[in-house]
């Protein structure tokens, strides 16, 4: 059972990550019920939100998994309710969804605004601080996996230092989309 140390956060210059709780289904039902947050999943939509705290709780009791939410930080010249006046609080999540693989979601309110880029750069350096071998596995590398369709989130990857490592044919089989090729790509810790 994984459940992240709530004194581990990151920041960025937009940007705050910290552990995912289960206080969290509200914003992350609001990713897990769009139908473009999840095509590319192994999942359905859901706009349960005890079916989002379910799979909260499933992050937390699985070993290899180790998630992190994504929060717009108040900008210098507003106060917090200024620059989120009617939008969630968690705007996306982040995380060792399979340790060694990493990935994330945004809202797609959200998307398009270079966020991404940001909290993976935010992110890579908790990722090999805690998978150095002490009370985790030793990981040297990390892995993302990506749809070869979903040209921005390769953008991002490379962005954040990632590089295409290979492409899996058909080895995925989407719910919505069928078998799908997967490029996964590795980033050197």
């Amino acid at each position: 059972m994984v459940v992240v140390n709530p004194n581990i956060i990151a920041k960025s210059e937009r940007l705050l990550l910290r552990p995912l709780t289960l206080e969290d289904a509200e914003d992350v039902v609001l990713m897990r019920a769009h139908p473009e947050v999840m095509k590319h999943t192994s999942l359905g939509t859901s706009d349960d939100i005890e079916k989002s705290k379910a799979w909260i709780q499933g992050c937390h009791d699985r070993d290899n998994c180790w998630n992190f939410c994504i929060e717009l930080l108040p900008s210098q010249t507003s106060t917090p309710i200024e620059a989120h006046p009617a939008g969630p609080r968690v705007i996306g999540m982040i995380g060792a969804v399979r340790a060694p693989e990493v990935g994330y979601m945004f809202n797609t309110d959200y998307w398009g605004k270079g966020y991404a880029t940001e909290a993976l750069r935010a992110f890579m350096p908790l990722f090999f601080e805690y998978y150095s071998g002490g009370e985790a596995e030793l990981y040297e590398y990390a892995e993302a996996h990506t749809d070869p369709e979903l040209i921005a989130s390769q953008n991002v990857l490379l962005k954040a230092g990632f590089e295409l490592f290979e492409r899996r044919e058909r080895d995925f089989e989407n719910p919505i989309l069928g078998w799908r090729d997967t490029l996964v790509c590795w980033c050197i810790g």
